[in-house]
């Protein structure tokens, strides 16, 4: 899960914490009463809210934030909240609390004994809840709202790269150009069509010429689609297929594999090493991505609160 929430919390910093909570403090007495503090477009943040988070804060910095950090960050998050209602988007029980076991996992404790350890450093569990599901939730609308414009060129990983630590990286891949042929088995067919299919197809298989004869070597056969030529670097193709086409050459083919329409034969009608930088381009690209989503999702809270109506009682 990416946060573009600033305050976000690193699970290494969660697992210290948890471990503090769980073995370095003593139970906190409970709150007495609750008063309203703040009004963010008219819903209420109020003291228990503040104090809660504060001390949440606390434990995940060091001591470094309280209760004027804890502030800021439950009004954007009341924000982020009412933009989700506005825009529909809502984040499931299930999902927090799948979220809440894996940072407890991370802690080396289950979920009772994740919120327990909150509960004996005076901080509701509910408190972090909240914060993963304002989180979630936000990364949703920005994602939703960002994913055309978050769009990271050839020339922007170029640029990145560039340099003599990248230059080491520099690699060749695979390029093929693949051809698909379809047996097709209707849904719902009995297993003798299943059998007879796979038959054909490995009877096709031991036939085949090459991509330019695969047209001519099905015509008059019912239930065969050739696709049109495709291209595909070795990196966007992945299980047993990749591990197949590495093994024959080229004008070869691979054995019948079942898909959902059949049994599927791919053919490599060409194939030629090029250059690439498999994992740093990838690594470059998805860096990008996430800086430019967190910079639009800063504007995006920054225009919000700016059309807020935010009252300190």
């Amino acid at each position: 899960m990416t946060h573009l929430n600033k305050w976000h919390i690193s699970s290494m910093r969660i697992g210290a914490a948890a471990g503090l909570i769980a073995f370095g403090l003593a139970a906190q007495p409970a709150v007495a009463q609750s008063s309203i503090r703040v009004l963010v477009n008219d819903e209420a943040i109020t003291s228990f809210e503040i104090q809660s988070r504060g001390k949440m804060l606390q434990l995940f910095s060091r001591g470094k934030q309280g209760e004027k950090d804890a502030i800021e960050q439950l009004i954007d998050e009341r924000l982020m909240m009412q933009e989700a209602k506005r825009r529909s988007v809502a984040i499931t029980d299930a999902e927090v609390e799948q979220e809440f076991s894996d940072r407890a996992a991370q802690a080396k404790l289950n979920s009772t004994q994740f919120k327990q350890a909150f509960r004996q450093a005076g901080v509701d569990p509910k408190t972090f809840e909240n914060f993963i599901r304002a989180n979630k939730t936000w990364s949703e609308i920005v994602r939703a709202r960002y994913r055309a414009t978050v769009d990271v060129s050839e020339q922007d990983v170029t640029a990145a790269l560039t340099g003599a630590d990248s230059a080491a990286e520099q690699t060749t891949i695979s390029e093929y150009m693949l051809q698909q042929i379809l047996f097709i088995v209707p849904a719902k067919a009995k297993s003798g069509v299943q059998a007879e299919q796979r038959n054909r197809a490995n009877a096709f298989r031991s036939g085949f010429q090459g991509c330019d004869s695969s047209l001519q070597q099905v015509s008059g056969m019912t239930g065969v689609v050739v696709k049109p030529t495709v291209r595909r670097e070795e990196t966007k193709i992945a299980g047993p297929l990749k591990e197949a086409l590495a093994r024959i050459g080229v004008g070869g083919i691979t054995e019948p594999q079942p898909v959902d329409e059949g049994f599927q034969l791919v053919a490599v009608c060409a194939k030629k090493e090029i250059a690439g930088r498999t994992q740093a381009t990838e690594e470059a690209r998805s860096e990008i991505a996430t800086e430019r989503g967190q910079l639009l999702a800063r504007r995006y809270l920054r225009d919000l609160r700016s059309e807020a109506v935010i009252e300190y009682k």
